[in-house]
This record gives structure tokens, sequence and C-alpha cells, in this order.
């Protein structure tokens, strides 16, 4: 078996913060690679990444990152792993979940929720500061999907930077945190588990308009047979899931986007001159600035892949990011081109059966946020000395620490530009 490419550690600080030269090694010279020292191997090929993703009963979804126990030995119940039900679930375990979410994130209920975002967007807009200066992250990217998630769930705007912040625990477990910080997200882990069955409660007592009420009220076939309703640890499972995979996400695919037109003033200028490309648009940040890195699988008995035999057992962690940079799957993969006719094809929401199922949501509110932002501002550009365009330190996700952005004000709201757009059919071509 080739050794790692340079020997170059994974989880190292430098390697995380900018992984892309070590994925394409990994890609030339082991696409199927044993980490040394540990039990996992990383594939980084578009091909073995997608016969990973497409094989669960090879390669299971029923093993995930989580915080160790405390000294009492115990784990948050949201994260025990005990209650497998969508991220950590395999078939036909999965299929009876996943069929209660995809109802509510359909593409018509998310169709109808254009409007009303687009209204969010334009007010987060009308309050940035009179400066021009702006911390896109902070003052938008966040607040957009955070607004809109929460909303569907029912949970109250009035906490949304509580919810934030245990969202944040949730989606950093992949990252590099020390044990004083793994404690605080314990910590925090529990306060958002008891927080969730308290609302739950309320919503059995008060049904209201919003997805934790349907998850509370309805009755489904489990999966053992039975015709129940949800207890309370798969309730408390797949609300975190929900929360985190409705906005994370989303906010790092804003600011990524804004980060790459920037650095790409030629790609910044065919978008302002055919908003057509926006959907595209979204589809190659995904592609270049893939939000959730990798995921691992664990394979169930020995097998090979690659021509690389891995035992029983093994962590397998798919790159995404990776695989989204594979030069037999996307042209000259390196160079971002809103253009690319097949930068949909990309694997930054999965595939297979564990393919996003918040992927209609996250594209409507990625394109809203740019039209808005492209419709409320001119100029565009990075603010002066703010930026040092670090990342959150995490192996499994990606999205900056902040972006700084300086511009000029455009009069007119959205609404008031809209026939300046011209929305495109789910058909129309690229080229």
């Amino acid at each position: 078996m080739p050794e790692l490419p340079h020997d170059i550690d994974p989880l190292a600080p430098e390697t995380v913060e900018c992984p892309y030269p070590f994925y394409a090694a990994l890609r030339s010279h082991a696409p199927v690679q044993r980490v040394p020292g540990r039990d996992w191997f990383l594939v980084s090929t578009f091909a073995m990444a997608s016969e990973v993703l497409m094989n669960p009963e090879l390669f299971s979804s029923g093993s995930h990152v989580g915080v160790p126990a405390g000294p009492d030995g115990q784990h948050p119940p949201v994260l025990n792993g005990r209650t497998a039900t969508l991220l950590t679930a395999d078939p036909p375990v999965h299929s009876h979940y996943r069929t209660l979410v995809n109802k509510a994130f359909s593409v018509r209920r998310v169709a109808a929720m254009e409007a009303s975002m687009r209204e969010l967007a334009d007010e987060l807009i009308s309050e940035f500061p009179p400066n021009g200066t702006v911390e896109l992250g902070h003052d938008f990217a966040v607040v957009l999907p955070l607004i809109v998630i929460c909303d569907m769930l029912g949970l109250p705007r009035s906490q949304l930077r509580t919810f934030k912040k245990w969202s944040d625990g949730i989606a950093h477990l992949g990252g590099l945190a020390n044990e004083e910080q793994l404690a605080e997200i314990r910590q925090d882990m529990i306060e958002f588990t008891n927080y969730l069955i308290a609302q739950a409660e309320a919503r059995s007592r008060d049904p209201q308009d919003d997805i934790m009420s349907d998850l509370v009220t309805l009755t489904f076939t489990a999966p053992d047979g039975e015709q129940r309703a949800l207890k309370m640890d798969e309730i408390v499972s797949i609300l975190p899931q929900l929360l985190v995979a409705g906005n994370e996400t989303t906010t790092n695919t804003i600011t990524s986007g804004m980060m790459l037109l920037l650095q790409h003033p030629d790609q910044m200028q065919a978008v302002c001159d055919d908003r057509l490309l926006i959907p595209n648009l979204v589809e190659e940040v995904l592609r270049v600035e893939s939000p959730v890195q990798c995921h691992f699988r664990r394979a169930t008995r020995d097998t090979t892949l690659g021509g690389v035999e891995i035992p029983a057992g093994s962590g397998v962690g798919v790159l995404f990011a990776g695989a989204n940079r594979d030069d037999a799957q996307f042209a000259d993969a390196e160079r971002f081109d809103v253009r690319r006719s097949n930068a949909r094809t990309h694997l930054a929401f999965s595939q297979g059966i564990h393919f996003c199922v918040g992927a209609p949501l996250a594209r409507l509110e990625v394109r809203v946020a740019f039209e808005a932002l492209m419709d409320r501002l001119d100029n565009i550009r990075f603010a002066p000395g703010r930026n040092d365009f670090r990342h959150v330190p995490s192996f499994t996700h990606r999205g900056l620490r902040e972006l700084w952005l300086t511009y000029d004000r455009s009069g007119p709201t959205s609404q008031h530009r809209a026939a300046q757009r011209r929305t495109p059919s789910e058909g129309t071509p690229i080229r």
C-alpha cells in the first residue's frame, strides 16, 4: 500500500486550514489510503467516494463522531448514539425516519417559502451598518438560514444565538477541540437536550404549525412494524440534525461563495451581468468549497476498495471535498467556474440514501441570498486589512471564521428590482 503522500497528518492544523493540496496528492497517489496510526481510511476520488456512498450494506452509517462520556460515565442524550434515526442509521431503519422528514422538506413546501425568505434577506441587508462595512457571517449569512430553520421547527427567534451555539457544538465535533472545549460542548448538549424535551412536551399539549409539532403528534410505521408516535429519544435525535443541517452548511456556502467571487473578479462580473448564472454559482461554490468536507462510514466486513484491503470495523472517511475536485469528474477541477456545465453533480450533499434532505432548502436560501446581496449592494469588495481568510478548525466542516466586506448601497429593494432578474427553469442550460 502506498505511504501517505508527504507523510501529511490530515488532522494537523495547517492541513485542516488548507487541505486541497493534500486531497490532490491522495487522489494522485493513494485514492484509498489508510491513515498511519489510525484504524480509518480516506477515500478521495469521485468514483471511489460514490462506490462507498452507494453501498450502505457494506459501508455502514451506524457510527459517528461524538462527545466522550463525562466523569460520571454518561453521554449527553442527544449524542449517545443509542437512537439511530437519520444520519447514523442504515436501511431499513433509516427509511422509516427519512420518509417522515421528507414530507417536512418537500420541494413544494420549500418553494412556498421563497417570498418570505426574500423579505427576510432584504430586512437583514437594510440593517447593515451605515458606514458601508459589514461582517457578512454575523450580520447575514448566519442569521438568514438560522431564522428560516428555527421558524420551520418552531423554535423562537429570541434565542437565535443560543441555538447557534448549540448547533456549532454539534457541527464542530469533527474539529480539533481540546478536552476543555469538549467538556463545554458536552454541557451545551445536555442543555440542548433538556430544552428540546421541554419544547416537545409543550407541543404535545398545544400543537402549533411547525415541524416539531408534526413530529410530536404524528403516527408512523416504526422499524419494528408497529404503528405508533415517535418516542422522545427519537424526537431529540431528529431535531438537532435538522437544526444543524438547516443552518451550518448554508451559512458557510454564502460566505465561501462571496469570498470566491471577490477572489475571481471575472466570475463576479459574469454573475452580475447574467443573473441566470446564480443557481449554477450555488452549485459551483458547493463543489469548490464543500461545507461538509468529510463524512465517515464503517466497513461491515472485510472488503477491498480500489485495490486496498479494508478490515471489518474500519472507519472510512469519504472526502466529499476531495472528490469534488477530481479532474476525472470535473474538467480543470481546481478552477472556479460559474458556467461549469456539470457543477450540480458534486457530492457536497452526499449521494444515495443519505443525500441531504435539506438540499432544496439550502439551494433556495443561497440563491436568494446572492440575489438579494447583488440587488441591494453595489461595488462589493473585501474590507481593507480586515480579513485573514482563516477557517474554523475542523476536519469535517469548512467555514470562514469571518468575512468583512465594504460596499456601496443600492436604492431599491429586491422586490423593486425583481423585474431585472429572469428566473431560470430547472432545465436552463449553462452553456
